[in-house]
């Protein structure tokens, strides 16, 4: 069975043929030792077969030990235009042959694509243009015809760069070995990526009926690493539940952080998807996703915000190019139906992969290889506009570069993106970078809602209902949240009204929450807790809010009065918050009027009574800044409450007791 992986260029697929020169290796390697006249065997099948990246050390090895043999020069140089690490030396070995380019039948291209490489564009267009010169059959003709647009292209993108910073996002996600294909949930909580190298699970394999029986390489599995307190990310650790000694390479990762979706090559296809699922800590065992497999390849995926819909890659046959996107739509019985090709405005005669639906459910994100491409795999964007993909546009430098650019996923807040490339001053072959902002040029519009839901006060794993309340605009999902910790994840496009139902043990409570008039980023956490008929029997209805106002009165004081007077005061373990709500049960509250606003907080004081406050202040005038934001978004009962030494004051307390003077 052929092993035809993910994205790694071990097995590249050209139309120019790689050819070997039987008498002109004989001319330069007769006087060899019968050792290196056989590793040289090898690296040339190697060669021939286009898999550069296998050739290139063995023809290392050689060169370091005939360093005079323009020639072996010549081979290495071309190998190592294909791996990032190299570039920089190929050009300087390819025009160290010259003297032989004319027994070298694909000397013209191979420059050409180590300027290429190098980004010296009008260079690499002289030297295709000297190619095209030769007799060529007409596939070879469109492959230099595509080199020539990605030249030119190239130049007409010199001085159009995206407003943003790259960073190499570094140890210890990166390491010698390669990391690709980044995928986390929408709130960043953790990343999951591929990984190549020393610590794959089965060590170097070797694979069958391999040129080099000896030359065995590393498979890929799936590493997690997840943020600590100081944001920073961890130590990655292998997924042990999902990792074989085969391939296993993450795709995507649903935006609410449940459902993990991996690539394996097994069975009669080239490739197929597969999901896990989260449950509590611990992924369950991969399997195949129904109805969009086929005997092809597909090796991308992801799903809209409101999970309805799939996007994927694949070779299959009745497509545009080689590989096409594709999406499809959730059936009844949970697979996937009505397959059909996202069409010419996306997909081109070339490659496009890795498609990313960023959690405003507007936004795409894929690499192609067509299009105007500035060398390998390229990023771009388009916009959904009443019902259809805009034409894509370029993201440009530095986030694009001459090598293979792929697999671009954005945060819901658009301020981070990450994606991996095959850059010259990276830690691997491939590497994990940050872009920020995510979204530059404009930026995104949604409502990230997350939290907790318990029942009779402990965490569970509930139904999560989200409906458009809006008919014309259609999102509905069902989510899920943690078993263990009870948390949830929900992102909700700008421009509509929802509702919100949690479900356990048929209990349930709805929110509404409204979008209409928002125009960036927005977040808010709801806690919803549902009660058992007989856990509510033990508590009471809601507890009225303190009389602020009145006690204002009594101290013939106004608020203005107050603030003047004691706005700045400063009292250890006096600390001034916003109440919004005080409750034995916390009844439906409009989770609306918290966009904007810190995270609402819950506490029980000695009173037993359950309060909802905003924020901690150590002064009375920061505490009256949020309740006036409170007060402007519709919560007319916000008033502030101080607290001094973990219990509730009222303020005629703190001046009676000389806490405050």
């Amino acid at each position: 069975m052929k092993i035809k992986l993910l994205i790694l260029s071990f097995f590249l697929t050209h139309i120019i043929y790689s050819q070997i020169n039987p008498e002109l290796k004989e001319e330069q390697t007769s006087n060899w030792s019968l050792t290196d006249r056989q590793k040289l065997n090898y690296a040339d099948k190697y060669f021939s077969n286009q898999e550069f990246l296998f050739a290139r050390p063995i023809y290392d090895s050689l060169y370091k030990r005939h360093k005079s043999n323009v020639y072996i020069g010549y081979l290495l140089g071309t190998c190592s235009i294909y791996d990032s690490r190299f570039q920089t030396n190929s050009e300087s070995l390819i025009k160290a042959a010259g003297s032989i380019k004319s027994k070298l039948l694909d000397y013209d291209y191979y420059l050409g694509k180590a300027y290429l490489a190098n980004e010296k564009f009008n260079e690499a267009i002289a030297q295709f243009e000297k190619y095209k010169l030769n007799p060529l059959d007409k596939d070879a003709k469109n492959e230099v015809e595509h080199q020539l647009s990605i030249c030119r292209s190239a130049i007409a993108m010199e001085n159009k760069s995206a407003v943003a910073k790259i960073t190499n996002i570094g140890p210890p996600i990166n390491t010698s070995g390669s990391e690709y294909t980044p995928v986390f949930p929408s709130n960043e909580q953790f990343m999951a990526f591929t990984y190549r190298g020393e610590r794959s699970m089965g060590g170097k394999q070797i694979l069958p009926n391999r040129v080099d029986e000896k030359n065995g390489i590393y498979f890929e599995d799936i590493m997690i690493s997840h943020k600590d307190a100081n944001n920073n990310w961890t130590e990655p650790k292998p997924i042990n539940a999902i990792n074989t000694t085969g391939h296993d390479a993450i795709v995507h990762i649903s935006h609410d952080g449940q459902k993990l979706f991996i690539y394996r090559n097994v069975g009669i296809g080239s490739g197929d998807i597969f999901m896990s699922k989260l449950d509590g800590a611990n992924w369950g065992l991969p399997e195949k996703v129904k109805g969009i497999n086929s005997n092809f390849w597909e090796g991308s995926v992801c799903l809209s915000p409101d999970e309805k819909t799939i996007y994927f890659s694949s070779d299959r046959q009745g497509g545009l190019g080689g590989r096409d996107i594709y999406y499809a739509q959730l059936l009844p019985d949970g697979s996937w139906g009505n397959v059909k090709n996202l069409g010419p405005e996306i997909n081109t005669k070339e490659d496009e992969d890795a498609p990313f639906i960023h959690s405003d459910g507007k936004t795409l994100f894929f690499a192609s290889t067509g299009h105007n491409t500035i060398g390998g795999y390229d990023i771009f964007r388009s916009e959904l506009k009443q019902g259809k993909w805009s034409i894509p546009y370029n993201v440009g430098k530095p986030v694009n570069t001459a090598q293979d650019d792929k697999f671009y996923v954005v945060s819901s807040d658009g301020e981070r993106g990450y994606y991996s490339s095959e850059k010259k001053d990276g830690y691997g072959l491939q590497d994990i970078y940050m872009v920020e902002p995510g979204l530059f040029g404009k930026p995104t519009a949604l409502v990230q809602v997350t939290g907790n839901v318990t029942y009779d006060n402990a965490p569970v794993k509930a139904e999560i209902f989200v409906r458009s309340k809006l008919n014309r605009k259609d999102f509905s999902g069902i989510f899920y949240s943690n078993s263990i910790t009870g948390s949830y994840l929900v992102n909700l496009p700008s421009g509509n009204e929802y509702e919100i139902v949690y479900k356990h043990l048929g209990t349930t409570i709805s929110k509404d929450i409204s979008t209409a008039r928002i125009d960036s980023f927005a977040k808010i956490e709801i806690d919803a807790e549902l009660f058992s008929n007989e856990y509510q029997k033990l508590n009471y209805s809601r507890v009225d809010s303190s009389a602020f106002h009145d006690e204002l009165i009594s101290l013939n004081l106004s608020h203005d009065e107050l603030l003047a007077k004691y706005g700045n005061t400063i009292v250890d373990s006096l600390n001034y918050t916003v109440q919004i709500g005080a409750y034995r049960i916390m009844e439906n509250f409009n989770y609306s009027k918290l966009i904007g606003l810190p995270k609402a907080l819950r506490k029980t004081l000695s009173d037993n009574i359950t309060r909802f406050t905003l924020g901690s202040f150590k002064t009375l005038n920061e505490a009256d800044q949020i309740l006036t934001k409170a007060k402007k978004n519709g919560i007319k009962d916000a008033f502030i409450i101080a607290i001094y030494k973990g219990e509730k004051y009222y303020f005629k307390e703190l001046l009676n007791q000389g806490i405050l003077k």
